[in-house]
Parts: C-alpha cells; structure tokens; sequence
C-alpha cells in the first residue's frame, strides 16, 4: 500500500499542473470543512476563512512557479541490480506481444504534442474563456456608475451612517434606473448604487439598505468579489472551487445582514429582503458582477430570522488565525516529493547472471487407424485416442486427421492418418529409447500403425548452455546477493508454423525479477523466429518466482532464461 501512495505523490509531483491542482482540491476541501464545522459560528468568520482560502488558490500557481521547489525523498518502489554486458553483446531487441495470424503491424506513432502540454494548453484557454465574462462584468459596472445620477439627500444619509460604520472615506451614492436593486462598486473610490425608485422608499428601508452597502464598503467586499471570480476562472475545471465561491459570496452578505440586524429589527428587515427577492425576479439582468443573488436570498432570510445564530464582526483572533493557516499552506505549497536516491548500481557481470532453462519436447505421432476390413476410421478427435511413453500416460496437446491423394495415374485408394502430439513428460534428454503406445478408447479399431518410440537424443547441446536452476543455486553472484528461485514453471508450447517447418532451437531472453516476485521487462537476447519467441514470452511472463535479496531485502534482479523447441 505505501509503494503505490508514492508511486502516485510521483507521478503527481512529476507534473506542474497535476501538483497545483491537487494542492488546490487540499486547500478548497479543508476549507469547505472549516465552513461547516463553523457553522453556528458568525457568517462573518466563514468568510474570512474562505477568503484565506480564496488567497492561496490565487497565489498558489505563482508560488508552484517562482518558489525553489523543497524536495521530500520517498523511498522508491523497488532496488534495481541492472546488469553490465560486455561491449561486444548483441543489443538487446524487446519482442512485442504475439498477434493474431494476418494482423498488420501499425506504423510507429509521428511525434505529436504531449499530453501534459495539451492539458497546459486546455486549462490556459479554458481561464481566457471564463475571464471573459469578469471582465464584461467590470466594463458593464464601469458603465453603470458613469451613466449614473448622484443623490444628494441619499449623500446625506450615507455621511451620517458610514460614521457610525467605521468609515472615514467619501462613499458615493448615486442612482440608475437599470439596476433592479441597490449593489457597492468601486475600490479606492467605492459607490454605492440605488435603483431610481429608491427616492420613493421609507426612511427605515432606506437605511436599512445604505448600512448592508456601507458594510461592504468597510469590508472590501467588491474587491474580494472581483479576485474570487478570477480565482474561478482560473480553476474553471474544479467543482469544489465553484461551490465555495458561491458559500463566499452568500457568507458575506450574510455578515452585511448582521450588521443591519444591529440596529434593526429582524422580522422587517426580513420582509425587505422577499421585496428585493422581488425585485429580482422581476428585473432583467442585472450587473454580472453584482454580489447580491436572489438564488440565496432564501437563505439569508432563514438567517436573519435565526435567533441561535451568533452575529457581529470575525474579530482579530479568527483572522489572525486564517492568515497564519494561508501562509503556513502557501509555504508547503513548494513541496515536491521525488524518488529517494537508489542505492549505487551493483556491476553485475553477463556471465554472472542467475540462469534457468526449459524445454518444449513435442514428440509427433503419426498414426493409421483401420477397421477390422482394413479401411481408414476417419471422424475421430484428441479424446478418441490414449497415449503412453514408457508405460506413463501422456496428455495429448495436438490431433490433426490428413488424407493423403495418390499421384495421378498411380494404383490405389485415398489414405488417411492422424497426426498426434505431446509434450513429454519426461524432460531428461539422456539418449534413452521411449516406448510409445498408442490405442483407440472405443477399442473396435482392427490395427493402429504408429512408430513404436524414439531415442531422447540432446540435439542441441553446445557448450555453455545454462543448467536448469530450480532451488536459487548461487551462480556466483556478489557476498550478500541471493538469486530468485523458481516457484512455478508454466511449460511454453510449440507454435503452428514452426512445428510445420519442423523448426527447432532455442531462445534466449532475459529479464528482471521485481520485489514481489514477477517477470518483467522481458528482452530477446537470441532469437528463433516463426512464433517461438513469442511463445517462449507467453511462458515464461506467467512464473512465478521467490524474489531475490541483497542484505536479506527483498531487490529486483536480473536474470536469463534459455527456452529450447525440439520436435522429437
């Protein structure tokens, strides 16, 4: 389980926009947490936890790139001993998986762009398209305030409530037929902006509405608004990203509700708010930017008419607290996990290499079957037949019935026989004489011709052909290595056209041995041709091994197979 949480921190850290967007899915994730476990809390809290949250998925792609990475070593999946053949070896060549007869071989893939190129490429045009709309946002905003008329006696009230606020600055307040309700814009020079028919509205509602703006403007809220949409927009792609946007928004209207709630009574204040509900519903669009949403216009009533929940300012401590937790999150931000340094590469000699070898002896059988008139029993398959070398019955592996047509002209009537095939029990190839036997289950045959055994003749022996290793024999490897041992052997078989050609011989592969104990990386080094190979392959990717060690750890080592194909 360990190794393959670091082959994923890996593979992730091995990617600059896997790295940022996994640390912003941490980020937004610990962030939506901290909302709901906050959630008797003041709204105003919430949001400034989501701010700090806001600030380090802004910050975080910056930091990724600028900062010196700081790198933490994991311990790599496995130690390799990688082999050292002399510079007169044949290169090795790696054997793709056998086709199916007649498949065509594709073409090799023209170099392209790469994929983490063409993801680079998605999420940049992806942040171009969904900026777009912030910035129209801003223009159409932009537009607004300068089509707008100033209202003196709404200056006033601003100027006698923005005190009592905490606000020494000029706060603009003008008014614009097109906007359905009343919204703040601005940063150094906030505004606040009223629909036309504000004139006409109770003193209480009209005061009601100026502190909600005012408390905007004393917060920074529109500025706020603004980088959280770009925040989006860069993270287009992340659910978690929109849905505390939208928490962050509705959290700080709710903190502007409860500055109202101060000084007002919860239940008017309450029907104010379904009036505006209203209004929206009513209204064509309005400023894309704007913060107020009648979508959460619900939610905020079932606020303001909560008595349980806690209301007021987030105070110093919560956000002393939310700025220590961005900066602590935006200093680990840097953080990149590789590959723990791999112990030095051991010089393992070719010749040192651990060896095993197999064999597929296939003893073929022609046989001719007569009934009791002498004529050819055709119809029959593998089950028909029982075979038998040496008096142990063999599996029989292949059955082939052929009609043989006499020469045109030549005396004589079609023969048949059946071509019958095993793969001998019996792996030594000590010269000794095998007796076959070969009889017809049913037992209504009148006579069987079939050669009556054969010598198990090594034919193939030369100098230096490994020995089989079956028990992890020490073939000479350095003090404190031991060699893999052979588990299970899957015996390889011979292939269609080779035993047609009567092919033989023997191939050679190497391979590694991995920490659990499974071929891998399995390379040609001598070649046979007409399917064995890949054959042999096919063999030898299904053993099973005890893994080899260095120092009593279990290490990825290299060994060599030598499968041989004999038709006997």
């Amino acid at each position: 389980m360990m190794s393959v949480l670091n082959a994923v921190m890996l593979a992730v850290s091995s990617s600059l926009a896997a790295s940022i967007a996994v640390k912003a899915t941490v980020t937004t994730a610990l962030a939506l947490l901290g909302v709901w476990l906050a959630r008797r809390s003041r709204a105003a809290v919430r949001h400034t936890l989501l701010a700090a949250a806001f600030g380090v998925l802004l910050l975080l792609p910056i930091v990724s790139v600028v900062a010196p990475p700081v790198r933490i070593a994991v311990t790599p999946v496995e130690e390799r001993i990688v082999p050292h053949f002399p510079p007169n070896t044949a290169a090795i060549s790696r054997v793709a998986p056998a086709r199916p007869s007649g498949a065509v071989q594709a073409a090799p893939p023209s170099p392209g762009i790469a994929v983490p190129a063409l993801l680079l490429a998605a999420w940049i045009a992806g942040t171009v398209g969904f900026l777009l709309p912030v910035v129209m946002g801003l223009w159409q905003v932009r537009a607004l305030r300068r089509s707008a008329l100033p209202w003196r006696l709404g200056q006033s009230a601003v100027e006698s409530l923005a005190l009592d606020a905490g606000i020494y600055r000029r706060v603009e307040v003008l008014l614009h037929e097109a906007i359905p309700g009343p919204m703040t814009c601005g940063i150094v020079h906030p505004a606040i902006l009223l629909p036309q028919d504000a004139q006409a509205w109770a003193e209480e509602d009209l005061n009601r509405a100026i502190v909600h703006e005012l408390e905007h403007v004393r917060r920074g809220d529109w500025l706020s608004h603004c980088l959280a949409r770009a925040v989006c927009a860069v993270y287009w792609f992340h659910p978690l990203v929109w849905i505390a946007s939208r928490r962050f928004a509705l959290e700080a209207e709710r903190s502007c509700d409860d500055a109202v709630l101060g000084r007002s009574e919860a239940t008017a204040y309450a029907d104010q708010l379904v009036g505006l509900a209203q209004r929206l519903s009513s209204a064509a669009k309005s400023p894309v930017l704007a913060m107020a949403s009648r979508a959460d216009l619900a939610a905020r009533v079932g606020a303001v008419l909560d008595e349980r929940q806690r209301r007021g300012r987030a105070g110093a401590l919560p956000v002393a607290l939310a700025c220590a937790a961005a900066a602590l999150v935006l200093t680990m931000s840097p953080l990149t996990v590789v590959a723990a340094q791999q112990a030095a590469t051991i010089d393992l000699p070719a010749a040192s290499l651990p060896r095993f070898s197999v064999s597929a002896n296939l003893v073929v059988v022609d046989v001719s079957v007569h009934d009791r008139s002498g004529n050819d029993v055709k119809g029959l398959s593998a089950d028909d037949f029982a075979i038998t070398e040496d008096g142990v019955s063999q599996s029989i592996s292949l059955a082939e019935y052929q009609e043989v047509t006499p020469i045109q002209g030549a005396q004589g009537n079609v023969r048949s026989y059946y071509i019958l095939g095993y793969y001998t029990s019996s792996s030594t190839l000590d010269g000794a004489y095998r007796r076959i036997s070969v009889r017809v289950k049913p037992g209504d045959a009148a006579k069987l011709d079939f050669r009556q055994g054969y010598y198990a003749e090594k034919a193939f022996a030369r100098p230096g052909s490994p020995a089989s290793i079956t028990t992890g024999a020490d073939p000479g490897l350095a003090p404190g290595l031991t060699a893999p041992v052979l588990l299970y052997k899957k015996e390889p078989e011979y292939s269609e056209a080779a035993r047609k050609a009567k092919h033989q011989g023997f191939v050679v592969l190497y391979l590694e041995v991995n920490a659990s104990g499974h071929p891998t990386n399995i390379k040609v080094l001598r070649s046979l041709g007409l399917g064995l190979d890949e054959k042999a392959i096919d063999a030898v990717q299904q053993w099973t091994f005890a893994p080899g060690t260095k120092a009593g750890k279990s290490v990825a080592m290299p060994v060599q197979v030598e499968v041989d194909f004999r038709l006997l």
